[in-house]
């Protein structure tokens, strides 16, 4: 699955990385309008920084994977497909 550098603003703007309430998406912000999933990588090695991910819906209707990078501070963006990784 490859991953998109995309703008989000979230609920709770002190907490990282925050509950996504909007992406932005060619120029356009977009609600989400809810949260299907939320997981996180998990490794035994404590230096490695994981990645949190959203499986979302946006107002659209569509679905989409949101990554957050805790390394680089920066959010990810997928289009959702079932059955693929």
């Amino acid at each position: 699955m490859r991953f998109s550098p995309v703008r989000v603003k979230t609920r709770d703007e002190v907490k990282i990385p925050g509950v996504p309430k909007y992406v932005e998406i060619e120029g356009e912000n977009l609600e989400i309008t809810s949260i299907e999933e939320q997981w996180h990588e998990a490794y035994q090695d404590p230096t490695f920084y994981p990645m949190e991910y959203f499986k979302v819906t946006i107002s659209s209707g569509k679905k989409y994977i949101l990554r957050y990078s805790t390394l680089f501070k920066g959010w990810g963006i997928a289009q959702y497909q079932k059955g693929k990784a």
